[in-house]
């Protein structure tokens, strides 16, 4: 998925094999809005509810074309490889982010733009079927950050340069940080599946890897209306294993607040590796 960009580019840079688990998804309303939601899908592996989970995850990406950023953490819980595994998607980064969004139940879990769950103190909804709604709210919610990124990819040293650009529509209140991450798709490998492993489960959206540190790194305080925001970030991938291609994977940008136990996202942005 990558999303049309150009135009805002220009002013803000001028400036400076089993039959899948049917899931319940309500028919979606229209909402006209700037917001880009981010998802942030607690999964693994070893779990066997999770294929349910990415499921629903897609079909809130259809229902809201170029409005859901979908993010899958294997984490620690349920993630350690199978007996047919070929790779292993867990790294520390991903742990420490799953822990980063606890307290939840279990798995599948959804950290939606990373907001307290209603009448609790979660992060994550473990109902896949509560998800699109938490989504329609996040969306109804007033956009108050533009945000975008320019990627440059050089094939020959495999390194990845991410220039970002925020700039806030209202007064935001508070500390802010900016995560940027790589994920990948179309990674053919073992999934358990309820009570069966399927050998070539097609991942999605898999998280690989920090270009900061994986709760962010500082983007600013007392962010004011109409002020630009410039960072820029830049990692290198590994050698290709059947993985790390980088034209199936993407960057993925959010500025989210730091406050206390606040951690609500802003705004998210995703582009291609190769655009």
């Amino acid at each position: 998925m990558k999303f049309i960009k150009y135009i805002t580019l220009v002013s803000l840079f001028g400036v400076s094999a089993c039959v899948e688990q049917m899931v319940m998804i309500p028919e979606n309303p229209t909402i006209d809005t700037e917001r880009v939601v981010l998802l942030e899908e607690l999964t693994g592996v070893d779990c066997p509810n999770c294929p349910k989970g990415a499921l629903a995850a897609k079909e809130i990406q259809a229902n809201f074309p170029g409005q859901i950023v979908v993010v899958a953490i294997h984490g620690e819980f349920l993630a350690e490889p199978l007996s047919t595994s070929n790779y292993d998607f867990r790294f520390p980064e991903a742990e420490d982010l799953e822990n980063y969004l606890k307290p939840w139940d279990g798995k599948p879990a959804a950290a939606i733009n990373r907001t307290e769950v209603e009448g609790s103190s979660e992060f994550s909804e473990t109902n896949t079927d509560l998800w699109q709604g938490i989504v329609e709210d996040e969306l109804a919610k007033t956009h108050v950050l533009n945000l975008i990124a320019d990627v440059n990819y050089n094939p020959d040293t495999r390194t990845v340069q991410v220039n970002t650009a925020g700039n806030p529509l209202v007064n935001l209140e508070g500390d802010y940080n900016i995560t940027v991450m790589l994920t990948e798709n179309h990674i053919i490998d073992a999934q358990k599946n309820v009570s069966v492993i399927i050998d070539d489960y097609e991942h999605e959206h898999v998280l690989r890897m920090f270009l900061t540190p994986f709760d962010g790194t500082f983007f600013g305080s007392n962010l004011g209306a109409g002020e630009l925001y410039n960072n820029g970030f830049s990692g290198t991938l590994p050698d290709e294993d059947g993985t790390w291609i980088a034209e199936n994977m993407e960057v993925v940008v959010l500025v989210h607040r730091v406050d206390g136990s606040h951690k609500e996202v802003m705004q998210a942005f995703i582009t291609d590796v190769t655009e």
